[in-house]
């Protein structure tokens, strides 16, 4: 026999003593002594065995947090078997993870689902200080109306920016009706969220205050104030092929920051313009499509019944983006939006190269101010009257 082969037998033989499943080692908290100290490598813990039911009728709040901080003590992981898990306010420990199938669709929640129960909860899942936690596979639902701003997950440096990055990382999740914000990042330095679905909550999908970021392959979808809204500065983000449609504000909104990469993103009938950018630089968007953008700009003014908005911005390339107006789906409702860009008071920014075949009905550009050295040529487009 090869030597390859007694190796391999040898590793399966030592996998069945210790439990190895999949490449990943469970254990429950049996593990754990009276000092809540390992006595063992443990490593995954499955909430079942603290005593979470999954019924959607009994709180497993105290069940899942002490699941969590049995994780945290080991930097670990915590297993979410299919079920829906009444809770609020968990605090996720730095350097663990929470983990789940993600058996979730577009039109309904599956498999592990985090049903936040109670409106008096400012979230379901607190990241504050969770230093390189992660969050896989999850539903994570809200109760929709109430008189808290209720967010699906949140880290909240309410103080000032973390001394060192907060590395924080969310993916393979559903996070819908939150009266707040299916994620709220305040203050963030290091996230990424990847292959998400955001709907219909009645904040943002996603709104950060911070910085370094990658946003990429996620569904921004029905959320009450944008897709994705950065608060204050909210800088050196890679935006990259998510797909932002129907929010009732903007589709990505950015009132301050630099360093963006906004790249092959398709933006589709948000109320106000598909993207907002105001006093930002040194940015490129580049590779996206616009579609029927400025569904509703009424509340929002005018201007904003654009495919794109841009304000105060120094050193911005717009570059080989596409649009196109149009109705809801099956021919309802009014054809938006107005304009292809609205622009004012641009320094050195580059427009050029962009088609918007029927994009707009009324004008291409509509420069609400003197915009100062910006370039602005071999755009070409027609209305769609």
């Amino acid at each position: 026999m090869a030597i390859r082969d007694l190796q391999k037998r040898k590793f399966l033989k030592s996998a069945a003593v210790f439990g190895v499943v999949g490449g990943i080692t469970a254990f429950s908290k049996q593990s754990f002594g009276a000092d809540n100290a390992p006595k063992n490598i443990a490593s995954v813990f499955n909430v079942r065995d603290f005593g979470a039911k999954g019924d959607g009728k009994n709180s497993d709040t105290l069940s899942i947090q002490n699941a969590l901080n049995a994780a945290g003590a080991v930097q670990g992981t915590v297993y979410f078997p299919s079920g829906r898990y009444l809770c609020s306010k968990l605090k996720l420990p730095a350097h663990t993870t929470m983990l789940a199938e993600p058996q979730w669709g577009y039109g309904r929640n599956a498999g592990a689902i985090l049903q936040l129960e109670s409106s008096d909860a400012d979230c379901v899942v607190d990241i504050t200080a969770s230093y390189a936690g992660r969050i896989a596979g999850l539903s994570i639902c809200g109760l929709g109306g109430g008189i808290v701003k209720s967010h699906g997950i949140y880290l909240n440096n309410d103080k000032g920016y973390s001394k060192r990055e907060d590395a924080c990382v969310i993916e393979d999740c559903c996070v819908s009706g939150f009266s707040g914000d299916g994620v709220y990042l305040k203050r963030v330095w290091l996230f990424i969220v990847r292959r998400n679905i955001f709907k219909g909550n009645g904040g943002a999908g996603i709104r950060v205050q911070g910085w370094d970021g990658f946003v990429s392959d996620n569904q921004l979808s029905d959320n009450g104030e944008g897709g994705f809204v950065g608060e204050h500065v909210t800088a050196t983000v890679m935006f990259t092929a998510n797909r932002v449609e129907w929010n009732r504000a903007c589709g990505l909104d950015i009132p301050s920051g630099d360093a963006w990469n906004i790249t092959g993103n398709c933006f589709d009938r948000n109320w106000g313009p598909g993207l907002r950018m105001c006093n930002a630089s040194d940015s490129a968007v580049t590779g996206n499509v616009f579609r029927r953008c400025g569904k509703d700009a009424s509340k929002l003014g005018d201007e904003y019944s654009s495919q794109v908005y841009l304000e105060n911005c120094k050193g911005i390339s717009v570059t080989a983006n596409s649009g196109a107006a149009g109705k809801d789906d099956g021919g309802k409702g009014i054809i938006t939006p107005k304009y292809g860009f609205s622009t004012k008071n641009l320094q050195y920014c580059a427009i050029t190269s962009n088609t918007m075949f029927k994009g707009f009905t009324d004008k291409f550009f509509n420069e609400l101010s003197q915009n100062n050295e910006c370039s602005l040529k071999d755009n070409i487009g027609t209305s769609c009257k």
